[in-house]
């Protein structure tokens, strides 16, 4: 299961400049995602002037929603926990901004032999109406500007796709792994798994709300209406394994959904009548499982440049965060 949204209808209080060349701020962000986000949020709330870029039209990265004619759907993140206790200050806090609320589902376990309840009482919060609100929330007072993907790191300055050139003092890369080492060549992180994930809407009603599931190429299900604040109806997400993912990953997506709904049929215990569906591709979604267990906090890989990300912290919303605020706490101390 990968655990881990509306385009803005304005820039954000963000200014695109025309010219090839841009007024720097003091700490640039690549990335959108709950990382970047933490990271601007923790240099902000200190008076320190910073900027993210984003290469998707709003914030949020893997905890975005997708808008459908009938509502959104959680295709990324599908809920998140709170360990640490500084992260699960901040969650109490969002509930209070009613930006999160807690999610009570039945969970189940399955396999070939069928399901059973899962013993599992882990406190799960997601982002009320959707996963991608609570991006939102946290990119509201925030310096974004959307739709700039940034194709080149230089000595003290970026290169957008479009050509133009933005000076930094202060570097932080908060997009997935792979693509930070693309920016970075040198930077040595796990490479992320990819993950398929199915929308699916259905007739027919079932004994649990999500489940963890076993012996199959599916990994995860989960009724996406179930969760506080949805408008739709008996709504499935279904997420495969890695390596599922991993092998299929090129392949036609009608044929990859088509593969995942008679799957999804066969572990749904009662029958069920499959209506209106979607499928979209995660490239890079989160660690390989051999690689949950990293914790980096972070990475500084020169005096100027840092990186985080949930890969940093094993792969989770709360690593995301955690990981975001650690590199500005760095920021701000040096």
């Amino acid at each position: 299961m990968f655990c881990y949204g509306l385009a803005l209808t304005k820039l954000l209080d963000c200014k695109i400049m025309a010219t090839p060349h841009m007024n720097s701020p003091a700490t640039l962000i690549i990335g959108a995602g709950i990382s970047g986000l933490s990271c601007a949020q923790t240099l902000q709330n200190a008076g320190h002037d910073c900027l993210i870029l984003d290469k998707a039209r709003g914030p949020g990265g893997r905890i975005s929603s997708k808008r459908t004619e009938q509502g959104a759907v959680d295709l990324g993140a599908q809920y998140f926990t709170a360990r640490d206790a500084g992260f699960r200050a901040q969650v109490e806090q969002w509930i209070t901004d009613q930006a999160v609320a807690t999610w009570h589902p039945k969970i189940a376990v399955v396999d070939a032999s069928g399901w059973v309840p899962s013993p599992d009482e882990q406190a799960r919060y997601v982002g009320t109406p959707k996963m991608g609100s609570l991006a939102h929330h946290l990119a509201k007072s925030l310096r974004i500007q959307p739709q700039s993907q940034v194709t080149a790191v230089m000595a003290n300055h970026v290169i957008l796709s479009d050509g133009r050139m933005l000076d930094f003092e202060r570097l932080v890369i908060a997009c997935p792994a792979d693509q930070a080492q693309q920016l970075l060549p040198d930077l040595a992180v796990p490479i992320q798994a990819p993950c398929w994930a199915l929308w699916v809407d259905i007739e027919g009603e079932q004994p649990f709300d999500a489940a963890f599931v076993k012996d199959s190429s599916i990994g995860w299900v989960a009724k996406d209406s179930s969760k506080p604040g949805r408008n739709t109806q008996n709504r499935w997400v279904v997420h495969p394994t890695p390596e599922f993912s991993q092998e299929h990953l090129e392949e036609d997506p009608a044929q990859v959904s088509a593969q995942l709904l008679m799957e999804l049929q066969q572990i749904l215990p009662n029958d069920c009548q499959i209506n209106q569906n979607g499928i979209h591709r995660w490239r890079y979604a989160r660690p390989w499982p051999k690689d949950e267990s990293n914790r980096v906090s972070f990475l500084q890989p020169s005096t100027h440049i840092w990186v985080c990300g949930d890969y940093c912290l094993g792969g989770r919303v709360e690593g995301a965060w955690l990981s975001g605020r650690q590199a500005a706490q760095s920021i701000l101390a040096s």
